[in-house]
């Protein structure tokens, strides 16, 4: 007889590895907001309940002791021991039902795992750098269930290399195309696409980047937001959809905080669409209109396709004038036909670094609230910010410095203290 190693329990049909699968999913944490709040995009309103819980996040403060909410740790390990279990085990599965194959389900697994791990990176491991990512600290690889094992930091190269082995991996097992809007969460062969292609940009690989979000787009609709009958783009029933599983918001992000003046000086105000489907005015604020139940879960969607493929292209040699048909073509769907006309004629008199910046502020626009920003300004410029907050009743200044070491978020105390290998 077959020995099962004590404490753990193998799944025998594709079905039930289809159930840890899902487990796994679930796992992966509800977040996005805190980093809304770590960028130049919400603070928390003075004076409004959860103040305390939220302001140190806003400023920088890491580990702090005022709040009982922290950056996720566990959660994301969780969902990559789930999917480590699915990808060790399933093919020697029974395949017990037609609607899944052995390879569909560790496919998925394996994509679950590379974009867990590549959010991780992004949290924790440092920004990445062509010329210091061979040394520079990143995130621990876990590829194997070793509950005993006590994981190292792997380089910031090491854990990309993992991932795109992974992805490769992955898109040669998937069968699906596209999910059904009910099983939306799903990784697909279009998902794996677009989570390669943002991992290409990231990583810098521009011709990559480009190539991958290029065979995307003629899938990609757009909501048109000078229709009426246009909706957000972030919700799982927008046409944009091609992955929901976050959900992006929260009732703390739409009741307790404000949109800053930073974000809301990036829009037209008489000419920018998103400005009133995103946000709205409460008193003496703009807050967050989005929403942020079931229906408001976004991974990957059509805007940000158009974007990868605007930003890669600016980057690309011999490829401007594609970088700017692609912001144009995203643009004229969010801005009313006499600002887009205007904004048209501004986009084709500019040069390459014009472009470029213009990009990083059409992607502020375009995924306000997504939790694009941080990891947005943290893999390009990494500019020095400036908050005024109020504490004990005093007003107060906190800075982030260009190149600030906080552009790289400390491990969690939960990580450090129980695993003494890792440190900050």
């Amino acid at each position: 007889m077959d020995i099962v190693p004590t404490g753990k329990v193998i799944p025998e049909k594709v079905t039930e590895f289809r159930a840890l699968l899902t487990n796994g999913y679930s796992a992966f944490p509800k977040y996005k907001y805190l980093l809304s709040l770590r960028s130049d995009e919400v603070m928390p309103i003075v004076g409004d309940s959860y103040y305390m819980d939220y302001i140190d996040f806003a400023i920088w403060q890491d580990n702090s002791p005022n709040t009982t909410v922290n950056y996720p740790w566990s959660n994301p390990y969780k969902a990559i021991f789930y999917a480590n279990s699915v990808i060790e085990d399933i093919m020697s599965a029974e395949e017990d039902t037609e609607e899944d194959s052995r390879e569909q389900v560790k496919g998925e697994a394996l994509l679950l795992r590379a974009y867990t791990h590549f959010d991780l990176l992004n949290l924790y491991g440092k920004p990445y750098k062509p010329e210091s990512a061979i040394s520079d600290r990143g995130i621990p690889i876990a590829t194997q269930i070793d509950i005993e094992q006590k994981y190292e930091a792997a380089t910031v190269e090491e854990v990309y290399n993992q991932i795109f082995a992974d992805i490769k991996e992955g898109r040669e097992l998937l069968q699906v195309e596209q999910q059904s809007r009910d099983v939306q969460y799903r990784f697909s062969k279009r998902s794996a696409m677009a989570l390669e292609a943002r991992v290409r940009l990231y990583h810098q690989d521009w011709e990559d980047a480009l190539e991958l979000a290029e065979e995307l787009i003629p899938s990609c609709s757009l909501e048109n937001l000078n229709e009426a009958t246009a909706g957000d783009p972030a919700l799982v029933t927008s046409k944009e959809a091609i992955m929901s599983l976050e959900v992006i918001g929260s009732y703390y992000l739409n009741g307790g905080m404000h949109i800053t003046s930073q974000l809301l000086e990036k829009y037209n105000q008489a000419g920018d669409k998103r400005l009133g489907v995103y946000f709205k005015e409460n008193g003496d604020y703009y807050v967050c209109k989005r929403e942020y139940g079931n229906n408001a879960r976004i991974t990957f969607r059509s805007g940000e396709i158009y974007l990868i493929a605007a930003e890669a292209a600016a980057h690309v040699e011999g490829r401007l004038e594609l970088a700017k048909t692609r912001l144009k073509e995203l643009m004229v769907n969010r801005l009313t036909p006499d600002y887009y006309a205007e904004k048209a004629v501004e986009i084709d008199g500019m040069n390459q670094n014009q472009l470029i910046e213009e990009i990083a502020n059409e992607r502020a626009r375009e995924l306000a609230i997504e939790g694009h920003r941080w990891f947005d300004l943290r893999r390009t410029t990494r500019p020095s910010m400036e908050k005024t907050y109020v504490l004990n009743g005093e007003e107060r200044t906190a800075t982030l410095t260009q190149d600030d070491v906080r552009y790289t978020i400390s491990f969690p105390k939960e990580a450090t203290e129980s695993n003494p290998n890792l440190h900050n």
